[in-house]
């Protein structure tokens, strides 16, 4: 052992050497890894929403995306929605979450009655007669849309305002209702205030930016609502499987977390990812099948259907239909038990169709397509 005062070498070596190899995890970045997202409003309805750096969720508001830890992550469904263009922002924790992790966005005021009334009806007919002798596709008529159109013509009836941007752009309203393009792309607006549909009609017809709006091609899905004198249309492009943006489906049948009332959860901005065997699976993750008993009677031009849901998470929606014209449909839930009642209006083949939509894990299944002659 040295006694001049000169150091040991192996221990100087082991020094270095721990000291490099401190040096080195510091030095060392965190690796980037993928987040799953989930993004709904504190309704619990899903939110096609605009991720920072250019991204978007599918429809259902899911995203995968490569992120590192301490990296921010803003949330928004635009710049008129009321989280702004800068979005809630998520800090990456350190590792970086394996599960799904759920923002919550603000929800707009739900609805209030969005089953379509024989006015409405009319309204909505007369704008497809218009665009069919033009050469032009009908529009279809959107249950989302249908909803956003409703949850906005109260809010103008009950406030005295008449705006399209009183709560926010007619995209972002419909994106708080379910619609499944990120942002709103694609939908449009028309307001009236008329004591009645043919002269809301009329109105729209004699201003050219209305009518140049509902006569546009390349549209073909439509919402419609009233309340009081206050008259909307929503007018837009799906852009994704019809049934996502409610083609086809009964208005009145609203889905968890379009009407009003307290809030499905309020975690805060961003929740803690789900303990596992809880809450949505990953985006990855295969849909599951849900277990349905459904039984069907007729009496005269009324139909009487009766879905169970033993196994699944969703809602049972239906639709009756004869070409372009709609029956009456209502559905009444207790539980996991549907109770469906049809009505045709008139003679003819009535098709009716009955289809579960499966809620975030859950895979949608056609329950029942069955054409009737009515006499």
């Amino acid at each position: 052992m040295p006694t001049d005062g000169r150091p040991h070498l192996r221990r100087t070596a082991a020094a270095l050497a721990l000291a490099c190899a401190a040096a080195t995890a510091v030095a060392s970045p965190a690796l980037a890894a993928p987040l799953s997202v989930q993004v709904v409003n504190s309704r619990g309805t899903p939110q096609a929403a605009l991720l920072t750096g250019g991204g978007t969720t599918d429809g259902h508001g899911r995203a995968v995306i490569d992120v590192a830890p301490g990296e921010s992550v803003g949330v928004t469904r635009g710049a008129e929605a009321p989280e702004g263009a800068a979005g809630i922002s998520y800090s990456v924790p350190n590792p970086v979450p394996a599960g799904t992790v759920t923002v919550t966005l603000p929800a707009l005021p739900g609805v209030v009655s969005p089953g379509i009334d024989g006015d409405e009806r009319w309204l909505f007919d007369r704008v497809n007669q218009e665009r069919a002798a033009r050469g032009l596709a009908a529009l279809g008529l959107s249950s989302t849309l249908s909803r956003a159109s409703d949850a906005y013509a109260h809010h103008l009836h009950r406030t005295g305002a008449f705006s399209h941007t009183a709560l926010a752009t007619p995209g972002v309203r419909a994106t708080d209702q379910g619609w499944p393009v990120p942002g709103g792309a694609a939908v449009g607006e028309t307001l009236a205030l008329s004591p009645n549909r043919e002269l809301t009609l009329d109105g729209w017809k004699g201003s050219p930016g209305h009518w140049t709006l509902l006569m546009m091609a390349g549209l073909d899905s439509a919402g419609v609502a009233r309340a009081g004198n206050t008259w909307v249309m929503m007018p837009a492009q799906c852009a994704v499987a019809a049934e996502r943006c409610g083609l086809g489906e009964d208005p009145a049948s609203v889905p968890p977390g379009s009407s009003d009332g307290p809030p499905a959860r309020a975690p805060g901005p961003w929740a803690a990812p789900p303990a596992e065997g809880g809450g949505p699976p990953d985006a990855g993750r295969a849909e599951r099948r849900a277990r349905v008993r459904l039984t069907l009677r007729r009496k005269a031009r009324r139909l009487m259907v009766t879905v169970r849901v033993s196994q699944g998470q969703g809602r049972v929606v239906a639709s009756l239909r004869h070409g372009d014209r709609r029956g009456h449909v209502r559905v009444k839930k207790s539980g996991g038990l549907y109770r469906l009642r049809a009505r045709a209006p008139r003679r003819g083949r009535w098709t009716l169709t009955v289809k579960f939509r499966g809620a975030e894990g859950w895979a949608d299944r056609r329950l029942l397509r069955r054409t009737i002659r009515f006499h």
